[in-house]
């Protein structure tokens, strides 16, 4: 019994580790590490949910188990640890998918140590199809998500939503700063989806009169 509980913590850390690398290679909040350890320690709830409290039962004391205790808290605790990696840049929210993946993940965990394999190898696939496969085909209908950030005159705003319209560009959401100390310029910041690379947009850009600064990511 004690060698099968240990190879569900293993299996835990190893279907973990598959999210993580996917979420580390996109250079996200929450890496390797951190879903290796959310998975484990998900697993270990669940372990000692339903089996760590055999030596009272035992006993005979009068006691009323509900193995679901421990696992409740772990879904509403993992929110905490998610909300870590959401990021609010100004107008802007990121992280909310590393976030749900992160919430996926210990459900995968609490899934495992319960002794249910078959379901948390199939909830593990079925999570790396959402992030990679669900991704490239979003990028195919929509294209790549950029974040886009100028610094130009309050003139040439109009040119650069019509370069973004010439190139078919998206455009989500856009916020504008305007800063009087600095010759009048202002601070341009547009969240768009785009098919282009972002070499393509900075050449479209970069021929429009007054802006000054370029920064894509």
């Amino acid at each position: 019994m004690t060698t099968e509980l240990l190879l569900r913590i293993a299996l835990a850390g190893l279907l973990g580790a598959l999210i993580g690398v996917e979420r580390q290679l996109r250079a996200k909040e929450a890496g390797l590490r951190t879903h290796i350890l959310v998975c484990i320690g998900s697993a270990m709830f669940m372990l000692v949910s339903k089996y760590g409290f055999t030596d009272l039962l035992a006993q005979g004391h009068n006691i009323a188990l509900d193995p679901s205790r421990i696992s409740a808290q772990v879904v509403s605790g993992i929110g905490f640890l998610g909300a870590g990696t959401i990021m609010l840049n100004k107008q802007f929210v990121r992280g909310l998918t590393t976030a749900a993946g992160l919430w996926v993940t210990a459900a995968i965990g609490l899934i495992i140590g319960s002794g249910m394999y078959a379901i948390g190898i199939y909830g593990t696939l079925m999570t790396l199809l959402v992030l990679e496969g669900v991704r490239q085909l979003s990028r195919r209908l929509m294209g790549q998500r950029y974040m886009i950030m100028l610094a130009l005159a309050p003139a040439s705003i109009d040119d650069v939503m019509a370069a973004l319209r010439k190139l078919h560009i998206r455009v989500v959401r856009s916020s504008v700063v305007r800063n009087e100390n600095k010759d009048c310029k202002m601070s341009l910041e547009v969240l768009l989806h785009a098919r282009y690379k972002p070499a393509e947009i900075y050449d479209q850009l970069l021929g429009i009169e007054g802006l000054h600064k370029i920064d894509i990511r």
